[in-house]
Parts: structure tokens; C-alpha cells; sequence
């Protein structure tokens, strides 16, 4: 058995960048930062504040859940999967791209929202 599974709870880097492919099938791609707080062990060493920027990528109603709710600046939390690939640009140049497959979409924090249903 094997499991594939990511859980981050971040803010937003910026509002969804939103496409539509064949039969009005939305995908939403944005990003979310996760940062690690600074700490001191017991021996001293100092370990400084680490943000961490995912790709996230959503589908279908998650897109459009994205497309009409997420905001730069946000707190997010996403469950989902991570995907790697790999593909050659119009120059021949090779990149590899890692992303959250964003599988569930939800305001952390929020109160407010959570009440009114918006939730997903």
C-alpha cells in the first residue's frame, strides 16, 4: 500500500490564475506560502524563520471554488496530492515542475465563512 497525500494550511500569494479547457472544464493554479517559525534548541543553535512557496493546482468544482472565493492574502488549507512533471519548452529547454493537486479546498481561520456554508 501507498499513499500520496499533502495537507498545507497557508496564505494565498496571489488571486488564482484561472483557464478553461474543452466543455468549460475549469483549472485554477495559484500559490500558497507555508512558513516555519524561527526556533532555538537547548544547545543555541538558532534556526531562522523558512517560507516554503508551493504550486497549487485545482480542478473542475474546486477551480471554480477557487475562481470565485481565494484571495491573495488568504488562509487556505489544501488537501490534496503531490504531482511531479516534466516537459520541454519551445527552445528545447527541459523543466520539471512540482505541484499540490489540490483535491479539497478550505478557509482556515474564518469563522465568518465557515458559518455562511462556503466552505467545500
Amino acid at each position: 500500500m501507498s499513499i500520496n497525500k499533502v495537507i498545507l494550511v497557508g496564505y494565498v500569494g496571489k488571486d488564482p490564475e484561472i483557464r478553461y479547457l474543452k466543455e468549460h472544464f475549469a483549472v485554477a493554479t495559484f500559490t500558497l506560502a507555508t512558513t516555519q517559525p524561527a526556533s532555538k534548541s537547548a544547545s543555541g543553535t538558532v534556526r531562522e524563520e523558512q517560507t516554503e512557496w508551493h504550486r497549487i493546482v485545482a480542478f473542475g468544482e474546486q477551480a471554480t471554488f477557487a475562481e470565485q472565493w481565494v484571495r491573495t492574502g488568504a488562509l487556505l488549507a489544501v488537501d490534496g496530492r503531490i504531482s511531479y512533471r516534466k516537459y520541454t519548452d519551445r527552445n528545447g529547454t527541459s523543466h520539471a515542475i512540482t505541484e499540490i493537486v489540490a483535491e479539497r479546498l478550505h478557509f482556515a481561520g474564518n469563522p465568518q465563512r465557515e458559518e455562511s456554508n462556503v466552505e467545500r
